[in-house]
């Protein structure tokens, strides 16, 4: 029995020396993975930051990864048909995929004949008020005039036609390229403009 006690003792003894060796060399490999996870880890999370340190400097048209803030006077207007104005506040609204925003204003009262857009067009009137309706015919009659605070959504290839009064503002987003196709080519107010 004693021989039996001795032998299950050895045997016991080299089985733990076996485990414990292998426990620490297990042991040093998790050390060693945890440590490189976690130096991935941040060399991940810190690029954001170094890329945006390096970037160029956040504007209207080039707006950083985050938040950003867009004041009235930042806005560079460009004319987009006669006697209307065109600012982009973020995106780029002739690069297909990507929102845009952009305002449109007017100087007068100014008829946009009947065209249409290849996306959806989200409008918003933020000053004074904007006149609207569907159809391939200007058809005064048909105008719904919207005001302040009032929005509309226009779906692709819907025929419409609107009517800008003197001193409107009126906020458009959608899903770039932001092209005006006009129903008639020959009503486009930008052929009169280039002749």
């Amino acid at each position: 029995m004693m021989k039996r006690m001795d032998l299950f003792r050895r045997e016991l003894r080299h089985y733990l020396r076996r485990r414990h060796r292998r426990g620490n060399g297990e042991l040093l490999v998790m050390r060693v993975r945890i440590t490189l996870i976690t130096l991935l880890s941040a060399g991940i999370l810190l690029m954001p930051v170094s890329a945006l340190a390096q970037g160029a400097k956040p504007s209207a048209t080039n707006p950083p990864a985050n938040h950003f803030i867009v004041t009235p006077d930042q806005l560079v207007w460009k004319p987009l048909i006669p006697g209307v104005e065109m600012a982009v506040v973020f995106g780029d609204p002739d690069k297909k995929g990507g929102l845009y925003v952009i305002r449109i204003r007017s100087k007068g009262e100014v008829k946009v004949p009947p065209h249409w857009h290849v996306t959806d067009e989200y409008i918003t009137v933020l000053e004074g008020s904007f006149w609207i309706a569907h159809g391939e015919q200007f058809d005064a009659s048909k105008l719904q005039e919207l005001k302040v605070g009032v929005h509309a959504m226009i779906p692709a290839e819907v025929r419409h036609f609107g009517l800008h009064k003197a001193g409107n503002v009126i906020e458009v987003f959608g899903e770039a390229p932001f092209v005006v196709n006009f129903v008639n080519p020959e009503d486009d107010p930008r052929r009169a403009k280039s002749k």
